[in-house]
């Protein structure tokens, strides 16, 4: 356990891996009564019972969650259980897909992945933008903004001028978009959205704080954009699946990760598509082939 600063502290799962760098990091706002929690984590006894130990002493009011990922969520409903408290999420990430993304899905049922989803979560209260929740010496601001996930919220800290921002914006990497649920359009979106707002330290779902926080998030975006032109400079040359394209910009990479950056590449595909900038002549899939719209 860790203070952040006053009313804020910060406790990290022990569950590091490739896609969750060090662990998920659980936040406790607030100190004595009304606390906050923020992304209980995944099911993990260890952690639990840390989390546990401070419940205990002290008295929680809320259980916000950024995105209904196992790794975020799992452990929500335990905690809401035994110390009969609310869970606020948005929950419904089907019912925040793009309309072009639900035309996708009507027409091709191989998109895949889902991979990571909490399939039994569902909150007490939904969430989905503008709400303000206050606790005792906090002030929070629910912002939606999908990109990672349909359902993705991020948090403001008023007092603090301090953003929890789940998976959108990592501490150490950038995120996942994986389709149907992850979309690159509502990514641009969401970055686009905080960089248009005061707060410049984030706190993000792994990785440590992030300070000059717009600027990261402008560097972000660049890499995407890039990423981008690279898929286009690829498909110029010749017909490509999003595995056969992850497999050349991520060549280097261990295995699990080609597999992460191929469903990138095809949330990439997929809004190149939207713009009509590609075509697949398939019904789209990780294997179906795209090429430039001539």
């Amino acid at each position: 356990m860790k203070t952040i600063c006053k009313n804020l502290r910060i406790l990290t799962a022990p569950n590091s891996g490739p896609m969750t760098f060090l662990g998920t990091n659980t936040y406790i706002l607030g100190t004595g009564s009304d606390l906050c929690i923020i992304d209980p984590g995944p099911i993990n006894e260890h952690h639990y019972y840390k989390l546990q130990k401070v419940l205990r002493a002290e008295e929680p009011s809320y259980i916000l969650i950024t995105h209904s990922h196992l790794d975020h969520s799992a452990s929500a409903k335990r905690l809401a259980q035994e110390f009969h408290i609310p869970i606020l999420a948005h929950g419904n990430p089907a019912g925040a897909r793009s309309e072009f993304m639900k035309r996708i899905l009507q027409k091709s049922k191989e998109i895949g992945g889902l991979e990571g989803l909490d399939q039994d979560f569902y909150p007490d209260s939904s969430i989905s933008g503008g709400e303000i929740i206050k606790g005792h010496g906090w002030t929070l601001e629910v912002l939606h903004t999908p990109g990672h996930l349909s359902d993705h919220l991020c948090f403001s800290y008023k007092e603090e001028e301090i953003l929890f921002t789940g998976d959108l914006v990592m501490g150490w990497t950038s995120t996942l978009i994986s389709p149907p649920d992850g979309d690159i359009g509502h990514y641009y979106n969401s970055l686009d959205k905080l960089l248009q707002r005061d707060e410049d330290i984030y706190l993000p779902g792994h990785g440590s704080e992030i300070r000059n926080a717009k600027l990261y998030v402008a560097n972000l975006k660049k890499h995407r954009l890039e990423r981008e032109k690279q898929i286009l400079q690829i498909l110029s040359k010749e017909d490509a699946s999003s595995f056969q394209i992850a497999n050349i910009i991520y060549q280097e990479l261990p295995e699990p990760l080609i597999r992460a950056g191929t469903r990138n590449v095809l949330a990439h595909l997929i809004n190149l598509l939207e713009r009509n900038l590609v075509i697949c002549k398939s019904p789209v899939s990780s294997g179906a082939s795209f090429s430039v719209k001539e």
